[in-house]
């Protein structure tokens, strides 16, 4: 695959999607009061303000964090839209005693993410390109959305060849597509196997997870394998032994 040559489809509602508007910067403000220069500034400066701000403010916190705190991420856990879950402050002390982390300077971030928020938007999107997350909670949609857009690495080249077998009837297969420059699909990779269906897993929902069919998928520049293949297991597993004493 030709990584440097190749398309990614985006969403609708893309900022590289966005129709620009010609006159943007060109009109004549000097014979305007100041309250239609106010007017004129929030129509077609404000909005591009708050994103350059919001992603300066992203941008620095990432910097602060690995040159001054000295922090380093132990895992990054997103939860998309209807896939949220109400109790992310719980499930973060729940995987900081799981993969005993005692050094206040490791850290984990769990975080919900409502993408009709063009900001949390624009937050995803930047934490997701700096390897800041590894893991994304999705809904079927959602999942199909962002395989498209190569967002998900190949579990069978990922995951241990015994643990891949395990969760092999749980595997759900996409696939990546390239656009042209006005975002049509113009080729669709091979399907590959870039989720693993939890629906009704017991760890989501004790951690206040509701989405009937939840899928997961590892972002593809993820560097933190180890950490993901463990919560990965350790997602599967959760509940089983509880399950089996049921039965």
């Amino acid at each position: 695959m030709d990584i440097e040559n190749k398309k990614t489809a985006l969403g609708d509602d893309s900022l590289l999607y966005q129709k620009r508007d010609e006159s943007f910067g060109k009109k004549d403000t000097s014979a305007m009061s100041k309250k239609e220069k106010a007017g004129y500034f929030k129509d077609y400066y404000l909005k591009t303000v708050l994103i350059a701000a919001v992603v300066l403010i992203l941008a620095g916190s990432v910097i602060y964090t690995i040159l001054f705190r000295h922090q380093e991420s132990v895992l990054g856990i997103a939860f998309l839209n209807e896939a949220y879950a109400a109790d992310t402050t719980g499930l973060n002390d729940y995987l900081r005693d799981f993969y005993e982390l005692t050094d206040k300077n490791e850290y984990l971030d769990i975080s919900n993410y409502n993408l009709s928020d063009y900001t949390s938007q624009i937050k995803f999107s930047t934490l997701t390109s700096g390897q800041a997350i590894d893991i994304v909670f999705v809904d079927e949609n959602d999942f199909e959305k962002y395989s498209q857009m190569g967002y998900f690495a190949d579990l069978s080249e990922l995951l241990p060849a015994e643990l891949y077998e395990k969760i092999k009837s749980r595997i759900i297969e996409s696939s990546e597509v390239e656009t042209d420059q006005q975002g049509n699909i113009t080729g669709t990779y091979p399907a590959a196997p870039h989720g693993i269906n939890i629906s009704g897993n017991s760890l989501y929902k004790d951690f206040g997870g509701t989405a009937e069919n939840v899928i997961i998928g590892v972002v593809a520049n993820t560097e933190r394998q180890e950490n993901v293949i463990r919560f990965i297991e350790h997602l599967i597993s959760y509940g089983a032994e509880e399950a089996e004493q049921a039965e």
